[in-house]
């Protein structure tokens, strides 16, 4: 699927207002607003990753004397799309959220709505005044207990933003100091902003550098926009000008719409934009209301990644248009859920009668297997090679997604059940099963090959960004080939002759009876933005590697997807379930 990512810029008369509402909603219309902090998530074993709350609330701002709302749509799993806004100059919260559509709106999606609003009185002060209210409540979005970790709900990994009018602009401000937490955005009248701000940017700098150790200015990282305004002075023309830098977009245009559009140059915006999709500045003629912002805009894209060198903006993968089948199953008293993703080619080997490989992917801690499967993309490289893809998601554990790391613990009964449904259902070459995951998902996948009962499933693990969580000198097992990838800035040091990485290598160096030590390899060579060690055992086979991501921090990108693919594709099982090295 080789989806456009789309920045469009619109300028209209509105079709509908946004703001000066003339209505008289009636009161019993709208929902009660309930105090956040004195409500207690209720979480039901047999409702998987569904919040534990739903309704309208209200928090506190800390170390303010302001309130945001938040609005959490019935049956919402954790983690859930975030449409993060500012309510209009003019409008009262409650009733605005319901005649705009945005509550409708976030019921039918099943996203969540985090809304900035005016003060006690009901009015927005000067931007200036509202600077330091907006920059506060925008920083404090996943922060909802004394830990951050998340008490009431648990919210994505970067956000659809939409800002109305000067807090708007306030607002756009926000996103433009650090775009990378944001997968779109939507300003209506709310370009407000000077030139002298915009050139501000070219100076702010992240403080990590990029793949090639070159620093990142805020102004030079892309973002899916949408522009609209009544009329386009300077000013939102200057904003314009920006993002089309940011998104480095072509000088020509194409129609678009009854307007044009600006795509991105070929080639340009390498590991900032996922491969097969495409970002693009847009100019038309209609402005939308809620359900055309979302619908048509902000629903198209994802984004993930913690520091700007390991971030990436790709297209959101349409679960209907792809066919992605959804399964359960009960297991100690709890609802597990995963997903499986059957791609055309395994469809044509299955009405063949071949078998194909099937890979398993296990999201990180406090993510889903939405997330992990829309920003991974291992949907894509699914498509190319036509493997079937799996990707579960862990226990519920009090508003927190998250894997058990131990080889005894539940989810390996978990994952035998769900390999043992897998295999009997769908056309999957036993011999070609491969395991991995992102953080704690890559711990889990560590734990997993540790159990010497399901790691026979597997013929070969890979993952990123994690490692083992105990150390063990028992390196009983069969060969297991193992590849694991840290970013240069992640959590912990991605030097080998560091404890945690080194010991987790020195596990599978052992395990696998290869030659040498965690700091004494059989080959270091830098692949692209890779720095890749390899172990080799007596045969000249190599059996383990640990690749350092430059520029990443704690994340994954959607190239190392392909990079594991080609490790995974080296290995199947011979007649006597031995993991061998295919001939290629």
């Amino acid at each position: 699927m080789k989806n456009r990512l789309l920045i469009i810029v619109l300028t209209a008369a509105m079709m509908v207002p946004l703001t000066g509402f003339a209505r008289a909603a009636k009161a019993s219309g709208l929902p009660p607003v309930q105090q956040l902090s004195a409500t207690t998530p209720v979480y039901e074993p047999m409702a998987g990753i569904k919040m534990g709350i739903s309704g309208l609330f209200e928090r506190t701002i800390s170390g303010t004397d302001r309130t945001a709302k938040l609005y959490v749509p019935k049956a919402a799993h954790l983690g859930a799309s975030m449409v993060v806004l500012n309510v209009p100059v003019g409008e009262r919260t409650v009733s605005w959220l319901v005649e705009s559509g945005w509550i409708d709106l976030a019921e039918k999606n099943k996203f969540l709505l985090y809304v900035f609003e005016p003060d006690a009185s009901g009015r927005w002060g000067s931007p200036d005044e509202e600077r330091s209210y907006l920059e506060t409540a925008y920083a404090n979005i996943s922060v909802n207990s004394p830990d951050g970790r998340g008490t009431w709900y648990l919210p994505p990994e970067s956000y659809y933003v939409v800002g109305y009018d000067s807090p708007g602009s306030v607002l756009q401000q926000i996103v433009m100091k650090d775009p990378t937490l944001v997968a779109a955005a939507t300003f209506v009248n709310a370009s407000d902003i000077d030139t002298a701000f915009l050139k501000q940017l070219d100076s702010t700098f992240y403080p990590t550098p990029d793949w090639n150790g070159q620093r990142v200015a805020s102004s030079s990282v892309p973002l899916p926009v949408w522009i609209m305004e009544d009329r386009l002075d300077a000013k939102a023309a200057g904003v314009v000008r920006y993002w089309k830098d940011a998104n480095q977009t072509e000088t020509r245009s194409a129609g678009f719409h009854g307007g044009r559009i600006f795509y991105q140059r070929k080639g340009a915006l390498k590991y900032y934009v996922a491969d097969g999709s495409l970002s693009a500045v847009a100019v038309a003629e209609k402005v939308k209301n809620a359900a055309g912002i979302y619908d048509d805009f902000l629903s198209r894209y994802t984004r993930y990644g913690g520091n700007v060198g390991g971030n990436t903006l790709g297209s959101r993968p349409d679960y209907d248009e792809l066919g992605v089948q959804f399964r359960t199953m009960e297991l100690a008293g709890r609802l597990r859920e995963y997903m499986i993703y059957v791609p055309a080619k395994a469809k044509q080997a299955a009405r063949k009668g071949k078998n194909v490989p099937a890979v398993i992917s296990l999201h990180g801690s406090g993510l889903t297997m939405y997330s992990m499967f829309d920003f991974s993309r291992w949907w894509e490289v699914a498509d190319d090679e036509g493997f079937i893809l799996v990707v579960p998601t862990g226990l519920n554990t009090q508003n927190r997604t998250g894997w058990g790391t131990t080889a005894a613990h539940i989810d390996m009964t978990f994952l035998q059940l769900l390999l043992d449904e897998v295999k009997t259902d769908y056309n999957v070459d036993p011999g070609r099963i491969y395991l991995g995951g992102q953080s704690n998902g890559s711990m889990t996948t560590i734990a997993a090959g540790k159990n010497l009962e399901l790691s026979k499933n597997f013929a070969a693990l890979g993952a990123t960004s994690g490692g083992q969580t105990s150390s063990t000198t028992d390196y009983t097992g069969e060969t297991l080939p193992f590849f694991v990838l840290f970013g240069e800035f992640d959590f912990w040091p991605a030097d080998l002759s560091t404890p945690y990485v080194g010991e987790t290598m020195r596990y599978w160096i052992n395990r696998n009876d290869a030659i040498g030590t965690p700091t004494t390899p059989a080959s270091v060579q830098r692949v692209g933005r890779y720095d890749i060690s390899s172990w080799k055992n007596a045969d000249e086979t190599t059996v383990a590697r640990y690749g350092v991501t430059r520029g990443r921090g704690h994340s994954t990108i959607a190239e190392e997807a392909r990079v594991l693919w080609d490790w995974y594709s080296r290995w199947n099982k011979d007649a006597q379930g031995n993991n061998v090295q295919l001939q290629r």
